[in-house]
């Protein structure tokens, strides 16, 4: 519904990469052999003018960027996240902050933190996720039966998981990290716009933010709220 917009399905991708350090750069050289003709724009503060190809370079805050590009008009068929924060929820605190209302993290409790697997807190109201603990292969192909690591069955997928967990009262919204090619993850459009959605319809809401692949993920604590009480009374 919100990508590619009149386009052809045949039609040369149009691939954002939020972010240019070493995972960026690892995206788009995935993606430039993955989709071939696809016109790669590269998003971040530094400059990053060493870099060939069908490629823009666009020197700007990636959460700043997203936000104002991304709208359901914009020409786009995947977004990579290479940053070091957990973007798709900073797009979602951005996006509700700019419907007016007022955005604050939750604390996660880690009484919670049990019912999930292999726990690291990032902060407060941050927590990462894996299934893994060890180091996972950087050109896992994410493959349905088997771990390609261990040979072991694999566990329920992360996602799923986080989908499906009852963790105390906050409600889970989880954006599934979609494999582009092996070991690179990212965002279908219209998961995002899903995700902003379902998100204002649930004001007051301690929401559990997440992003998870089969294996790994992050998640983020945070609640909502109207701001002007004249708002409120004219939604």
């Amino acid at each position: 519904m919100f990508a590619r917009q009149g386009r052809k399905s045949t039609s040369p991708e149009i691939i954002w990469v939020l972010g240019c350090g070493r995972f960026g750069r690892r995206a788009v050289e995935l993606m430039a052999k993955a989709a071939p003709g696809s016109t790669i724009i590269v998003v971040d503060r530094l400059p990053a003018l060493d870099m060939t190809g069908n490629i823009e370079i666009i020197r700007a805050d990636a959460v700043e960027w997203l936000s104002e590009h991304f709208i359901p008009e914009a020409v786009v068929d995947k977004i990579i996240p290479a940053v070091p924060l957990h973007l798709a929820s900073e797009w979602l605190k951005k996006k509700l902050s700019d419907d007016h209302r007022i955005v604050r993290s939750v604390e996660i409790p880690d009484n919670q933190l049990r019912s999930l697997p292999n726990p690291i807190r990032l902060s407060l109201s941050r927590v990462a996720l894996s299934h893994a603990d060890f180091r996972c292969p950087e050109n896992c192909s994410e493959p349905e039966e088997l771990c390609t690591y261990t040979r072991r069955q694999r566990p329920q997928s992360l996602y799923h998981l986080l989908e499906t967990v009852v963790f105390g009262n906050f409600t889970p919204l989880i954006v599934r990290s979609r494999q582009f090619a092996s070991g690179l993850g990212g965002f279908m459009p219209g998961d995002l716009w899903n995700l902003l959605e379902r998100a204002r319809l649930l004001p007051e809401t301690p929401l559990l933010i997440g992003t998870a692949c089969k294996c790994h993920g992050v998640v983020d604590g945070l609640c909502h709220a109207e701001s002007d009480p004249d708002l409120q009374k004219r939604a």
